[in-house]
């Protein structure tokens, strides 16, 4: 009888609990992308930031990195630009199929470069380009913003981590990330000095399509198909302790991918 009463429980918890957007990342990871990209950048890069977003290029990149979170309850447009859904089983990215009207982050990374580089248009303009391309270069790293199981990239997937009710998007999201520190300053040194010269001149190159497929093949193959079933749950899926630590070499690998380029973008697009 109390096994029942609390499955109950947790059942009702779990249906009252508001479905949080996806935040890539959390606030941790796309500092730490943006910390790793600023001292990546060219001298010219480096100054043609500065001027963009009016202060010190490393501290205002890392300062903007989560700013196309914080005005995307004001901006509705902009929601769909966080992620594209691939659907686990398929071969991968489709753009017809996975980005209609171009509404995805794929195609809203290739347009806010081109704006970026439009010196016909006004610095306004071109520094939110620029402030978008900061977070979205991140977004597209995170596995679960570029795969979709019938569960709305992991927010449909219920799991218990630490004793904790929430949602696979979310543990994804930031304990995967606080799980290699707490002070995302600290973690992007620590990460930067293990970046290999051959490692950044490979990574340093693709297109955001070939970085979803990226994404989308971790999701499949790391994430989703070491879980029981498959789409949304309404028992939670109890996942290990260790879970995040577990995962510690993908995150790192995705975070240092996701700073290198944000630099090879911004050196391109400004050279």
């Amino acid at each position: 009888m109390m096994m029942r009463i609390e499955a109950v429980l947790i059942v009702a918890l779990l249906a009252v609990t508001p479905a949080s957007p996806a935040l890539a990342w959390g606030n941790e990871g796309h500092q730490i992308i943006a910390y790793i990209a600023a001292s990546e950048l060219s001298p010219k890069a480096r100054g043609e930031v500065s001027q963009l977003l009016g202060g010190d290029a490393e501290s205002s990149m890392v300062q903007v990195s989560t700013w196309a979170d914080e005005i995307r309850p004001y901006r509705r447009e902009t929601s769909h630009w966080h992620y594209v859904d691939i659907p686990i089983g398929s071969a991968g990215y489709d753009a017809s199929r996975d980005c209609p009207n171009d509404d995805c982050v794929v195609a809203q990374i290739e347009r806010d470069q081109k704006i970026m580089g439009d010196r016909q248009l006004t610095p306004a303009i071109r520094a939110e380009a620029l402030k978008f391309l900061i977070h979205f270069v991140g977004d597209i790293h995170q596995p679960l913003h570029a795969s979709n199981n019938q569960d709305r990239g992991g927010n449909g997937m219920r799991v218990v981590f630490q004793g904790r009710y929430t949602n696979l998007h979310a543990v994804w999201d930031t304990p995967v990330v606080i799980a290699l520190g707490d002070d995302p300053h600290s973690v992007a040194q620590t990460l930067e000095g293990e970046i290999k010269q051959p490692e950044l001149r490979r990574w340093q190159s693709g297109s955001p399509s070939a970085w979803a497929n990226e994404s989308f093949r971790i999701a499949s193959d790391e994430i989703y198909a070491k879980l029981p079933g498959s789409g949304p749950t309404y028992a939670p899926i109890v996942l290990a302790d260790d879970y995040a630590t577990a995962h510690a070499r993908t995150v790192k690998t995705r975070l240092e991918e996701a700073g290198a380029r944000l630099a090879w973008i911004l050196d391109e697009t400004f050279r």
